[in-house]
C-alpha cells in the first residue's frame, strides 16, 4: 500500500456556487476570483515542495492560533496583479503548541523548531542578508533534510550571493506557471 498524496490550495473570498450551464448540460460548480486563486495555489505547491498553501486572509479567518503555518513569499500568480502572501499550513494545533494540550494534536518540537529557524532565515532573506539567511536554511535542512521550502530558499540565497537582485526589486515573485 502507498499513501495517497495530493496538493491543496486554500483561499477565502466571495464566489458563485450552484448549477450552471444549459438545460442540456448542467454542472454544479463554483466560480470566481477566490476560486481561481485557490486553484493556482494548488499548483504553486509543486514549486515550494509543499502540500497545503493558503493565503494570508484564509490563515487569519481560520484563526492563526489553530495552525502552525510557515510564511513564504508574496507572489503574483498568473492572471492576478495584486501580490498575495503565501503560508504553508504545516500542522493543525487547535491552539496548542509543542508540549501543550489543546483541541489539536501537539506539534512535534523539531517541527516547531524548523519553522522558527525558517522564519529567522526568511527575515534575513527579506533584509537581503543572503549569507545569514543561507545559514538558517541550512539549519532547517539539518532538522529536516527533505524540507521543500528550505531547499528553495537555500538555492535562492546561493544565487543571490553570486548575483544580487536589482535594488528596485520589491521582493514579490511573479509565478508564471499555472
Amino acid at each position: 500500500r502507498s499513501a495517497l498524496l495530493t496538493r491543496v490550495g486554500v483561499n477565502t473570498g466571495e464566489m458563485v456556487v450552484g448549477n450552471m450551464g444549459t438545460p442540456r448540460k448542467m454542472d454544479y460548480t463554483v466560480m470566481g476570483h477566490a476560486v481561481n486563486l485557490a486553484a493556482r495555489l494548488e499548483g504553486v505547491n509543486k514549486q515550494y515542495g509543499t502540500w497545503i498553501l493558503a493565503t494570508e486572509g484564509t490563515v487569519q479567518a481560520a484563526g492563526p492560533e489553530n495552525f502552525l503555518t510557515r510564511r513564504l513569499d508574496r507572489v503574483r500568480v498568473v492572471g492576478v496583479t495584486e501580490p498575495v502572501q503565501l503560508h504553508e499550513i504545516v500542522a493543525e494545533t487547535g491552539g496548542s503548541t509543542a508540549g501543550e494540550t489543546g483541541a489539536g494534536p501537539p506539534v512535534p518540537p523539531e517541527l516547531q523548531q524548523a519553522v522558527t529557524v525558517f522564519h529567522q532565515g526568511l527575515e534575513a532573506f527579506e533584509q537581503r542578508d543572503y549569507e545569514r539567511a543561507a545559514v538558517q536554511f541550512q539549519e532547517v535542512l539539518k532538522i529536516n533534510p527533505e524540507d521543500g521550502p528550505g531547499k528553495v530558499y537555500l538555492e535562492r540565497c546561493r544565487k543571490f550571493i553570486q548575483t544580487p537582485p536589482s535594488s528596485t526589486w520589491d521582493g514579490v515573485y511573479n509565478l508564471t506557471m499555472k
